[in-house]
């Protein structure tokens, strides 16, 4: 049975890190890009995470840490630390990420790579983090460059066809024309203002 692939929405969530070591400061890295409110409670928090724009409680991990939250990602070397963290989260029903064991929790966060827009992610269901991490740097140093330019300036537009164009086969339609084969090679050939134009016509037609 395989996990189910999302991409979680943590904006102005609170979130807790449960560990102060290099995997909590890679954590609190992405959830802070994702704009979520970090919070890491450890005794011992290392320079790197303790600079970045997180709260740290500088103590041991505490039930009561985890109210209000929505995610908490469990990350020390402590295995019984890590499993009544763990426990206390399903208990309260607060998302939980478990670095040591990721099988046992409701999200596992891939290797990803931001581009722009594009959100390149692997994930080899516990098989191997560490080859997940080389295929993901693989994917994007094949990725065409012109497709975050693409999904950038074509952005605005699917508002604009949304209000334009009911829903149904002719409003899909334009969505997959504004990212086809049309629309790059208008972009490669001619250049971002052709492309915008492009856009704007299936706004129109």
């Amino acid at each position: 049975m395989y996990d189910l692939p999302v991409m979680l929405n943590v904006r102005d969530r609170r979130c807790v890190i449960v560990g102060g070591g290099g995997v909590a400061t890679r954590r609190a890295a992405s959830l802070l890009e994702s704009g979520a409110h970090v919070t890491v409670v450890a005794p011992r928090v290392n320079e790197s995470l303790a600079a970045m724009a997180v709260a740290c409680m500088r103590r041991r991990y505490r039930p009561s840490d985890l109210e209000g939250v929505f995610l908490v990602v469990v990350a020390t070397d402590d295995p019984a630390v890590n499993a009544a963290a763990a426990a206390d989260a399903a208990a309260a029903g607060v998302l939980v990420n478990r670095s040591d064991d990721p099988g046992t929790g409701d999200v596992t966060i891939s290797a990803h790579g931001r581009h722009g827009p594009l959100t390149l992610a692997v994930h080899t269901t516990g098989a191997s983090a560490a080859a997940a991490g080389l295929i993901r740097r693989e994917l994007s140093a094949a990725l065409d460059e012109d497709w975050i330019r693409l999904l950038t300036l074509v952005a605005p537009y699917r508002a604009r066809i949304r209000d334009a164009v009911p829903a149904g086969e002719a409003r899909r339609d334009r969505f997959r024309r504004m990212v086809g084969p049309e629309a790059m090679a208008t972009l490669k050939q001619e250049g971002d203002l052709a492309l915008q134009a492009f856009c704007q016509r299936l706004c129109e037609a």
